[in-house]
């Protein structure tokens, strides 16, 4: 009766040990990178489904954990539905194009 026991302990266990490292993986290493998160769009033509882009970024950074999530949009030739659907959705913010052009990470 005892081996039923400890297999079952030891099944359990071994079952928690894997759901833990498992949730463990998809939350950032780091406490203080789940404060806050920015990205960076930079549209060249007008967009359909912008406002489904910025809301699932914004979905997607919040389901790892991070707290709070910023997107940059680039104003480059932006239509005005587009200027609309970025000022009306929360944590959007525009930003000329010619600030964006000094980032250090600009490739172009």
């Amino acid at each position: 009766m005892w081996t039923y026991f400890w297999a079952g302990l030891l099944a359990g266990l071994i079952i928690w040990a894997v759901a833990e490292a498992a949730l463990r993986l998809r939350k950032p290493v780091s406490k203080g990178m789940r404060e806050e998160v920015f990205a960076v769009l930079e549209l060249t033509k007008p967009a359909e489904d912008l406002e489904y882009v910025l809301r699932r970024m914004k979905a997607d950074f919040s389901g790892c954990g991070f707290t709070g999530c910023r997107i940059l949009l680039a104003d480059r030739e932006l239509s005005e539905n587009d200027r609309q659907v970025a000022a009306r959705t929360e944590g959007v913010y525009l930003v000329p194009s010619r600030v964006l052009e000094i980032l250090p990470w600009r490739t172009e």
